[in-house]
């Protein structure tokens, strides 16, 4: 059985420290030293227990349980707060997410205690989620493509509790060597990252014969609209919208998975084709089908064809236009500023000559 997740929010290492040595052997241990992190990571990965450190600053603790309050996927996490005193005082102590308080110093017993009080409901929540995934063979292999250490850590923690294998690379160059090393059954692919964006990364998969079939889901924090764009633009097979739910990521998977392999989008430009030969036989046995039906059916994927090649060669003019842009503009300023310098050592030269 899986170990469920906790999450310690707190801003000193060796309060995180502690409280890994005291459940590590039964859960799962995620941290963050800071609200931003701690709410972002609560979304995506949804642990059973936040706990955290009451005397955390910007944002203060109850500022971080305002922020998880206004959000519906982890509105009903309980809080475990980490105090000098029992009681609390302030806004904190009458939030509707705060389960309970933990006195320092930490005591193992109390905190293990306090853990399973409050997490019985996600616990049982859980093994419902875990029943509906349908077991395999052998392990799904999967590649994370991401240059932030926070999304690869959570992305292998969620599917490795489900039994599946997974790979990072933290860069699109290192992704593709990866790629070409362990032919991952898919790859989960950020957008913006250093060394070769996502663009660059889906045509050199594209490119290869050994890797172009691999199914692509392009992880975005840019919404639905641009998601169906990316789809459509990049020949990836689908897309997740970040922050996204364990369950949500594992179900994206196993849907894409079990799409047949004609369907999928990056050898989607010769399907038309196979499909169109296919029926062609049926076409001419029904209803006085013409064969000018089976030349329309044709010409329709080559027309596909060079549409998506000229929207790819538009999508990459348009990433060297922005580029070559702001190189332009950092140079104008660049001499502006230089500029600038070469006038103020010019006027501080005159003075000291004048006053000689």
């Amino acid at each position: 059985m899986s170990k469920l997740n906790v999450l310690v929010i707190a801003e000193h290492a060796e309060t995180q420290e502690e409280f890994k040595s005291i459940l590590a052997g039964e859960y799962e241990i995620l941290t963050a030293s800071n609200g931003v992190d701690g709410v972002a990571i609560s979304r995506m990965a949804r642990p059973s227990v936040i706990f955290l450190d009451a005397d955390i600053a910007q944002p203060n603790a109850a500022g971080i349980c305002h922020s998880l309050l206004a959000h519906d996927d982890v509105k009903s996490i309980p809080v475990l707060a980490l105090a000098n005193s029992e009681h609390l005082t302030g806004a904190l102590s009458s939030l509707a997410n705060l389960k309970g308080v933990l006195q320092r110093p930490l005591q193992a017993d109390r905190v293990r205690t306090k853990m399973q009080e409050v997490a019985g409901a996600a616990a049982a929540a859980g093994a419902d989620v875990k029943n509906t995934v349908v077991k395999r063979n052998a392990p799904i292999r999967v590649l994370s493509i991401d240059d932030s250490s926070v999304v690869r850590k959570l992305v292998t923690m969620i599917l490795t509790a489900e039994g599946f294998k997974v790979a990072t690379a933290s860069d699109g160059l290192d992704g593709i060597n990866k790629a070409k090393e362990l032919k991952p059954d898919i790859i989960l692919l950020d957008f913006v990252m250093p060394k070769m964006n996502g663009f660059q990364v889906c045509r050199i998969l594209q490119k290869d014969e050994k890797l172009r079939k691999i199914p692509v889901i392009l992880v975005t924090s840019k919404g639905d609209k641009v998601g169906d764009k990316f789809v459509d633009q990049l020949g990836v097979t689908g897309y997740i919208t970040k922050p996204f739910q364990p369950e949500e990521l594992v179900n994206k998977i196993h849907q894409t998975l079990e799409t047949p392999t004609e369907d999928t989008a990056v050898p989607k430009a010769v399907a038309p084709k196979t499909t169109a030969a296919a029926s062609a036989p049926l076409a001419t046995t029904q209803a006085g089908a013409s064969p000018a039906v089976q030349t329309n059916a044709l010409d329709e994927g080559k027309i596909r064809a060079i549409i998506r090649k000229e929207l790819s060669k538009l999508l990459d003019q348009e990433l060297k236009t922005t580029v070559q842009k702001e190189l332009e503009n950092f140079s104008a300023t660049l001499d502006k500023r230089i500029e600038r310098r070469v006038i103020e050592k010019m006027n501080e030269y005159i003075r000291r000559a004048k006053k000689k």
